[in-house]
């Protein structure tokens, strides 16, 4: 994250990708790295990465949200929806248990 402050997005990418190999299914990676390709440019590798957050932290309202809102930019309202939904009914079942 030192790297993504300083401005230094490819080797940010870089490390995080080593850090991919190293632990798979840490699912914060995957997070990190969606949002340092949202931020350059490139928005459909920042929505594979989004989409393996949530396989990895599959409990977490806030990647289903983040997610649709890369879905909607990209212009793919369905899954955009989709990806919502699946956010709402997580943030559902964290008030009522249900």
């Amino acid at each position: 994250m030192e790297l993504h402050r300083a401005g230094r997005l490819d080797e940010a990418v870089a490390a995080l990708e080593k850090l991919t190999e190293e632990q798979p299914d840490f699912a914060l990676t995957y997070n990190a790295l969606a949002a340092i390709h949202k931020k350059k440019g490139d928005l459909s590798t920042a929505i594979r990465h989004s989409e393996k957050y949530c396989e990895y932290a599959p409990d977490d309202p806030f990647g289903y949200t983040i997610l649709s809102s890369y879905q909607l930019e990209a212009g793919n309202r369905p899954a955009a929806e989709d990806a919502l939904g699946k956010a709402y009914d997580l943030r559902f079942k964290e008030q009522f248990g249900k």
